[in-house]
């Protein structure tokens, strides 16, 4: 055994690697995607009523799956935070309004209200359903890793699988209504 080691070690090793970044790749892409009609579902909101994603339908949605305890979400909250108070009653082309929903992947429920006022997050939809990974709209989506972002037409449909802060805005910015200069 010590033999084969010696021989093969090096190339059994790169292999593990491979095999760790690929599989890990995998297991972070979401199963929804482009294209689909993202699930409809129903959260609870921090003052205690329900949200029903379908309320939302001719707005632009950002749903961005996030945590509390999550370093890089709440990092880019405040970037999420500007792309809203940019885009949110704006007039756009074919849309009534541009909204975020941000999908709590909590268990705990003081935690996840302790972020949002900390973070001044209150301007826009926040739910959870406090089941972290196993909860089911996070399994309808497919997330096993957050952040994971989804934009959403006005329609429902999924338009991008985890843009960026940058694509949201380029695409919102394409789609309002140009104003016509007298």
């Amino acid at each position: 055994m010590l033999d084969f080691l010696k021989k093969y070690g090096l190339v059994v090793a790169i292999l593990i690697a491979i095999l760790v970044v690929v599989g890990k790749y995998f297991y972070a892409i979401p199963n929804a995607a482009n294209g689909d009609i993202a699930p409809n579902f129903v959260g609870i909101q921090p003052d205690s009523t329900p949200f029903e994603l379908n309320s939302l339908r001719k707005h632009y949605v950002l749903l961005d799956f996030w945590g509390s305890w999550c370093g890089p979400c709440v990092e880019e909250m405040p970037e999420v935070r500007v792309l809203f108070t940019q885009f949110h009653g704006q007039k756009f082309r074919d849309a009534a309004d541009f909204d975020v929903v941000s999908f709590g992947i909590e268990r705990d429920r003081s935690r996840w209200l302790s972020a949002i006022e900390r973070l001044q997050l209150g301007a826009w939809f926040h739910v959870s359903d406090f089941q972290y990974l196993s909860s089911p709209t996070a399994k309808a989506y497919g997330v096993r890793v957050v952040p994971t972002k989804f934009l959403l037409n006005t329609e429902g449909g999924i338009v991008a699988v985890n843009p960026t802060i940058a694509e949201v805005r380029k695409f919102l910015t394409e789609k309002l209504t140009p104003i016509n200069p007298k």
